[in-house]
């Protein structure tokens, strides 16, 4: 027969292995979701571009990239000139970043759109920074947002716009409006195809390295959950059969109930087995029926 403080003990040794396997299937599955949305949903590419396919070297598109870190997306345009940032008197250069996307079976343009313009208006040059999504959202970027080195602009965005989307290309457009217009334009498509044209009837980039596959890792959150309510599902199993057995050693009369009770009740009902159920062989040997009637 256990004693109260044997019945702690139990509950405290079944806990602990318990608690031991949910820890390690949580962390298992949050490796497999970290994975998945650190090489699914991310684009990391780098394409170069024929020169001189725009008049003005601030807008001429020489190279493309992207890249990613676990918080934000990347996109860099490389200009064959470095002056983008200060046009001249009466101009504006504009940069714009068009992200085309598969979103729940459906081909979505600008699903998110990227801006970055500058402007001299009679000798006042400001900027302006922003980026949209298909659905509305988006706003302004900060400083911190865009990096300029040279001829080169890095603008950086969520992590999270690309999660669940297969991105199908990117589209990255230069222009300078003020004596005159002109344009560059580059295409990045995740299949590897070449480019689109380039500005002002010119040639387009070269082409693309193999883009990473952009199947959403929502399926992973499915995965995951099923694997935490299997191993769940297991672990009160186990529990429950042991307490089956240790209720017919106890000579219960119901171990097929308190199988029941400790598997849908799980820790509750595990607690109220091993304080309720005594050892009742004991009890059943000790007891002598009466000698019949003579």
């Amino acid at each position: 027969m256990y004693k109260y403080s044997d019945c702690i003990v139990i509950s405290v040794k079944v806990m602990k292995r318990v608690a031991m396997v949910w820890v390690l299937a949580t962390l298992i599955v949050g490796m497999l979701l970290v994975s998945g949305f650190a090489h699914g949903e991310n684009l990391t590419f780098s394409q170069t571009a024929a020169a001189g396919d725009a008049s003005d070297g601030n807008i001429d598109i020489v190279k493309v990239s992207g890249n990613y870190d676990s918080s934000y997306q990347y996109f860099s345009i490389e200009t064959r000139d470095a002056g983008f940032s200060t046009p001249p008197t009466d101009t504006s250069y504009t940069f714009s970043i068009d992200v085309e996307a598969d979103v729940n079976g459906e081909d979505v343009t600008e699903y998110v759109y990227i801006t970055l313009m500058w402007q001299n208006n009679g000798g006042n040059i400001s900027h302006l920074y922003t980026y949209t999504t298909h659905n509305g959202g988006g706003g302004t970027l900060s400083e911190s947002d865009v990096q300029i080195s040279g001829s080169k602009v890095t603008v950086r965005v969520p992590a999270m716009l690309f999660q669940d989307v297969q991105v199908y290309n990117v589209e990255f457009t230069t222009n300078a409006l003020g004596n005159g217009y002109s344009y560059d334009q580059v295409t990045y498509y995740t299949s590897g195809g070449n480019s689109g044209g380039g500005g002002n009837g010119g040639n387009g980039g070269s082409e693309g390295s193999n883009g990473p596959d952009m199947s959403g890792a929502f399926w992973l959150v499915g995965v995951g959950s099923l694997l935490c309510w299997g191993i769940w599902f297991i672990i009160w199993i186990l529990v429950a059969l042991w307490a089956y057995k240790d209720a017919k050693k106890k000579c219960n009369s119901s171990p097929i109930l308190w199988f029941l009770v400790v598997f849908f009740l799980s820790l509750l009902g595990l607690i109220i087995y091993v304080i309720v159920v005594k050892d009742e062989c004991q009890k059943q040997q000790a007891y002598v029926p009466p000698p019949p009637p003579q």
